[in-house]
């Protein structure tokens, strides 16, 4: 998938993500977290595409703005396994746009073993806000970030971070979301469903990654 790094389309990305977030006519409640019923997984279903899009909105305590930051921006590569209980392996390609953009690689194990292991390749922007800061998501095709081997079917990614302060100290809003073609002979359908179960335990892995400090040395 071809993509033009221009800053206008990079701005329109994160415009996009941040009506979508805000648009309260399309989402549905689908499933709350077993640790934290507060936790909760929204779907919209757009007519015209099996693929839902998907988003999670979680309070998170005892924790830091500075800390979230590196876990999701900074260290993104370095702190992956923190968080992510499915990632294998990864690559922070280059930086784009005077470092405001950057060009990522990873690859993640199945949660079925009955399926194979996925691969995606993604832009990842950032823009500061007043209250946070949001990261927008956009998956690339990109001749050194492809797996030779085989073993891995490439997702198409797009979606964003979307981290808020609150009124509470140490603590923040997080906002996800996510629209995930798993690629391969999975149909659709049956690839939508164990998609909030996979963030509801992603937002448990950066709670336990929150108690880990920043490593200063890096």
């Amino acid at each position: 998938m071809a993509v033009n790094y221009d800053a206008a389309t990079l701005d329109r990305y994160l415009d996009d993500d941040l009506a979508l977030i805000n648009n309260t006519n399309i989402w549905k409640e689908y499933k709350r977290g077993k640790q934290h019923k507060d936790d909760i997984c929204y779907i919209h279903k757009p007519s015209n595409d099996s693929i839902w899009w998907i988003k999670l909105v979680a309070h998170v305590d005892n924790s830091s703005m500075a800390n979230i930051d590196d876990l999701l921006d900074a260290s993104l590569k370095q702190r992956h396994p923190e968080w992510h209980e499915l990632y294998i392996d990864g690559r922070i390609l280059r930086k784009n746009d005077g470092g405001r953009s950057e060009l990522c690689y990873f690859q993640y194990a199945s949660p079925s073993i009955l399926i194979a292991p996925r691969d995606t390749c993604y832009i990842k922007v950032r823009r500061n806000l007043p209250n946070g800061f949001i990261l927008s998501y956009r998956s690339v095709d990109l001749p050194e970030a492809r797996d030779i081997s085989g073993k891995f079917v490439r997702t198409i990614f797009k979606g964003a971070h979307l981290i808020e302060t609150t009124d509470k100290d140490n603590s923040f809003r997080y906002t996800y979301l996510q629209y995930a073609d798993p690629g391969g002979q999975i149909p659709k359908m049956l690839a939508n469903r164990p998609q909030c179960n996979i963030i509801l335990n992603e937002i448990e892995g950066i709670r336990r990654a929150m108690k880990n400090t920043i490593d200063c040395s890096k």
